[in-house]
């Protein structure tokens, strides 16, 4: 069969992001191998990568020929874009439109409401695809998916998890775009991270090009209440098919520094040690996730030495009673430990930090202030606590009525594209002008703090220069605009009060 494979957006295709990171899609890219293999003819619209707009999407489609669209996703708030990418092939095509990913794992029932969605694919497609297309006829028959059953939603017995990801095949690389992936940004380059801010020995972003985005393995063995995590268990490769990749990638693409976007690499002291004493045998950079329960001084020497350039760590939080709210499995003790310790060592940390779970107030936040006062690090933005679905806030969200119309609600997460800063489902337990003062007022409590620190560093080595220097920055001081913001929130919010 001629089989054609739309990688969506992760927006709404109305205006371009050229400068966004562009991750690899390595779990369609594997199942359009398995395709591959048993015999399809298989041709890829890489909307994601090329960044096209709807209007460049049209006309490619008008000059496309094939049997069956397969559509795959990244999350729930692509809702609203698949359904438009489903319409626009069902105006072109009379085929199969089967979709999936996260997306349609959440919200196969709303998807197949759409006459434009014939089939969605459950779990990892790997174990689904091939008997798919072998009975496209027999639906009843196949593992794994949902489908319109006269006007019913039928959903199928699913697959059990693929154990042992090293069986996976490679993916075939010729039919994607490969310059747009391995000259994308960085994870760790964005203006959010401030990485030339950060004390120590860090490598030029410029020199470490190409990259490639990489998986260790799937899913995360915790159950933090805010994560949509697709697996509540960890697979892991092993760590030779890892550097069988790595290789490939270097050889084949000359690349220069891996991106591990796993929601959790390190995972075992004993596993991460073995790792660092092989990836440093190929003279690579890279970064991963971790987190602050699973990492000490000894991991952070043995990264660092095999050139993990950043670690990103899930903070949300420095106070405690939100942290277990949050099930986060961490407390503030353990984070202040590990940002002093990633100091010493000269790691840098691309740290993850929330705002507005529910439970929060200004003191909780002060909290989040003072955890990063007292380390040291420049000031991250932070994001909006979101429930996603997936997520036990999600539920808790639905079951507090404050989730009405799941279609409504999908419709509107297409907005969380530039989510810092816009409040999408305020479940805090304060009122929407409430915690946009806390945004702020966070957000340039920071700022002052890791000023002042600055300014003092420099006033102890020339008092006379400090002063000069000093004047400058109140002149430029990018917190007056956000001073200037925090006032009028603040008198919106006793007009509101």
């Amino acid at each position: 069969m001629k089989i054609l494979f739309l990688y969506s957006h992760t927006h709404q295709g109305i205006k371009r992001y050229p400068a966004s990171k562009r991750y690899f899609p390595w779990g369609p890219a594997t199942v359009l191998k398995y395709l591959e293999n048993d015999g399809h003819e298989i041709e890829v619209l890489d909307i994601y990568a090329e960044d096209l707009l709807r209007p460049e999407v049209e006309e490619r489609l008008d000059s496309l020929d094939f049997e069956c669209a397969c559509i795959g996703t990244f999350a729930s708030m692509n809702y609203s874009y698949i359904v438009w990418l489903a319409e626009q092939i069902k105006k072109r095509f009379n085929v199969p439109v089967v979709i999936g990913g996260i997306l349609a794992d959440y919200h196969y029932d709303i998807l197949l409401t759409h006459n434009t969605v014939d089939i969605c694919c459950l779990g990892e497609g790997e174990n689904v695809i091939v008997d798919l297309f072998r009975n496209m006829d027999q639906l009843s028959k196949v593992k794994g998916i949902a489908y319109r059953n006269n006007g019913h939603v039928t959903v199928n017995e699913r697959y059990p998890l693929i154990k042992n990801l090293d069986d996976l095949l490679m993916p075939n690389f010729d039919l994607w775009d490969m310059d747009k992936y391995i000259n994308s940004n960085l994870w760790a380059n964005d203006a959010t991270t401030r990485y030339n801010e950060y004390p120590g020995d860090y490598p030029d972003m410029n020199a470490l090009s190409p990259n490639m985005s990489i998986f260790c393995g799937r899913g995360c063995p915790y159950k933090c209440n805010f994560c949509a995590t697709s697996y509540t268990s960890i697979r892991l490769k092993s760590i030779d098919r890892i550097m069988e990749e790595i290789i490939f990638f270097k050889k084949e693409y000359g690349i220069r520094a891996f991106h591990f976007w796993d929601e959790l690499v390190v995972y075992s002291k004993k596993r991460i040690l073995a790792f660092c004493k092989e990836i440093k045998k190929h003279d690579i950079y890279w970064d991963c996730q971790a987190r602050v329960n699973t990492i000490d001084e000894e991991i952070l020497k043995a990264m660092k030495d095999a050139n993990c350039y950043s670690i990103g760590l899930g903070i949300e939080s420095g106070n405690n009673k939100m942290l277990k709210a949050m099930n986060k499995g961490i407390t503030r003790e353990q984070s202040l430990n590990v940002l002093r310790l990633a100091k010493d060592v000269g790691m840098h940390l691309k740290l993850q930090l929330m705002c507005g779970y529910p439970g929060e107030t200004k003191e909780t936040l002060a909290d989040t202030v003072s955890l990063m006062k007292i380390s040291g690090f420049p000031p991250r933005r932070i994001l909006w606590c979101t429930p996603f679905p997936g997520s036990s806030l999600y539920v808790d969200a639905q079951k507090q009525g404050l989730i009405g119309d799941e279609r409504e609600y999908l419709i509107k997460l297409a907005k969380a594209k530039n989510l810092p800063g816009r409040i999408i489902l305020n479940v805090s337990g304060q009122s929407d002008q409430e915690m946009s003062y806390l945004y702020e007022w966070v957000h340039l409590k920071m700022e002052i703090n890791y000023k002042i620190q600055e300014l003092r560093a420099e006033f102890s080595f020339d008092k006379v220069s400090a002063i000069f220097k000093l004047c400058n920055k109140l002149i430029v001081l990018s917190v007056f605009k956000m001073r200037i913001k925090l006032v009028l929130l603040s008198i919106f919010r006793k007009d509101n009060a």
